[in-house]
């Protein structure tokens, strides 16, 4: 007996057509969708499987982007120095000419003669060269400052204290490495090139927290993505004659804390020109600072802000243009904050404000 369904192809065959090039075109387009979704597993297969082997200590950042070319477009972008926002940016800002009152705030210092606010990592090395901070060093043996200096300035500082140690690296004068520091902060800064994995470079990290009794390597991804950007973004100081770049958290990060520690040690960074009071310079404990706020209590690392996921085609990447969260506010804050873009930047401004 033929089915109903027979029946009606039988009286208008068109029904039959447009049930066999429906189906056709719906075996059509899942053929497609598979065939993309193969090709782009193959994609990020072969996008995660580096052409190039790069060695233990490689510093130069151009040959990393031969092995990840989209991760290192995105960190040339760093050269672009237009962003400004209210009270920074990342363009050359000459703070003793916008406020010459910090001339005698650091009298005596070296800060009084030079102080530009910082841009990119991509110019760490340029711009310390070109500081009056540094001086203008005749020979290898000459200048004011050491290569503790130069710590947190390049990929060639864990190569060079691959060879020496980290105490004779840092005892040296900063004008004998100049041939040798050449390349900015970059990848080698934070990466382990054959796995890509984060890692700590700077010796003055892990030998805080090992005099906390705390193993850094057990850290989570998470903690990681924060940890990495710990390593310089610390308040600091360069112990003893050697100049050994040291963090002062043996009492614990709060400001309170680090100030108990440099009084048992009686130190401060220079006797003030005027007042002749000894001071303390905070460098910049932009992490001590972090572990008071309410995006590190709810797991916010530093990467989500200033270095947030981006997409590429079939690629997740993180964006390695290291920059204010308020360049790019689609990618970074309104990820989780519903707010408008101007809401946002009133909340942020409103905070600056009360401190600057």
């Amino acid at each position: 007996m033929k089915t109903s369904l027979s029946k009606k192809i039988e009286q208008r065959p068109w029904i039959g057509w447009a049930l066999f090039l429906g189906t056709m075109s719906v075996v059509f387009v899942l053929g497609l969708l598979a065939a993309s979704i193969v090709q782009r597993r193959t994609e990020a297969n072969l996008m995660n499987q580096p052409k190039y082997d790069l060695a233990e200590f490689e510093p130069r950042n151009e040959v990393w982007g031969l092995a990840y070319p989209r991760e290192y477009q995105t960190y040339s972008q760093m050269a672009d120095t237009s962003f400004h926002s209210k009270y920074n940016g990342n363009a050359m800002r000459d703070a003793l000419e916008e406020d010459p009152r910090i001339v005698v705030i650091f009298a005596g210092y070296a800060f009084a003669k030079d102080y530009n606010q910082p841009r990119g990592h991509v110019y760490a090395v340029s711009d310390v060269h070109n500081t009056l901070r540094t001086g203008t060093p005749e020979t290898e043996l000459d200048g004011p400052q050491n290569s503790s200096c130069w710590a947190c300035k390049s990929p060639d500082v864990p190569r060079m204290t691959s060879q020496m140690s980290p105490a004779d690296f840092y005892k040296t004068k900063w004008s004998a490495m100049l041939s040798e520091i050449v390349n900015p902060i970059g990848c080698a800064n934070c990466h382990e090139p054959k796995t890509m994995n984060l890692r700590f470079y700077q010796p003055a990290f892990v030998e805080a927290h090992q005099r906390q009794g705390k193993d850094v390597t057990k850290s989570t991804l998470n903690q990681m993505r924060t940890m990495v950007c710990a390593q310089c973004h610390v308040e600091y100081y360069f112990k003893g004659d050697g100049k050994y770049v040291t963090f002062p958290w043996d009492k614990g990060l709060d400001m309170e804390q680090i100030e108990e520690y440099y009084d048992s040690y009686d130190f401060s960074d220079w006797k003030h020109a005027i007042s002749k009071a000894p001071i303390i310079k905070a460098q910049h404990p932009d992490f001590e600072l972090f572990q008071h706020s309410i995006h590190y209590q709810r797991g916010v690392s530093c990467a989500d802000c200033h270095m947030p996921y981006t997409t590429e085609g079939s690629q997740k990447i993180t964006d390695h243009k290291v920059q204010s969260p308020l360049n790019n506010m689609e990618a970074s804050c309104m990820v989780c904050h519903r707010q408008s873009k101007e809401e946002l930047i009133k909340n942020v401004y409103d905070r600056q404000d009360k401190v600057y």
